[in-house]
């Protein structure tokens, strides 16, 4: 039986997370949430995970400050960018993360899993 891929749910919404947790399971990956800035440092520094999916706006630090703490984590999954953020504001923090892919919430549920099957397949 294969291992199934481990994608971190950074998103500070209840209900956004709730929704993509379950939607992750449903497409039989184990999925972990992280609410907030410090859990997601915490749950990437002492957990490997093939992707992470990161909404840029969570509590605990701005953008930036998010964007900051995320580069100092040593061995960080693909992250796939899933933000309502303005267009310019993405592709910032993408160049800045090195993304490896960025959707712009509201999106096609579809087009976020082909996503990160994408991501998830090429990282491994």
């Amino acid at each position: 039986m294969a291992k199934r891929a481990k994608v971190l749910v950074i998103e500070d919404d209840r209900d956004s997370s709730d929704m993509l947790l379950e939607m992750l399971r449903m497409a039989d990956y184990e999925v972990e949430s992280a609410r907030t800035a410090d859990q997601a440092i915490a749950a990437l520094t002492a957990r490997r995970y093939e992707a992470a999916l990161l909404d840029l706006t969570v509590k605990g630090a701005t953008t930036a400050e998010l964007v900051e703490r995320l580069l100092e984590v040593s061995e960080k999954p693909p992250i796939v960018i899933f933000s309502a953020r303005m267009p310019e504001d993405l592709r910032k923090a993408a160049e800045q993360l090195s993304a490896a892919a960025v959707i712009q919430k509201p999106a096609n549920m579809a087009t976020l899993l082909t996503t990160i099957e994408r991501v998830v397949r090429s990282a491994a």
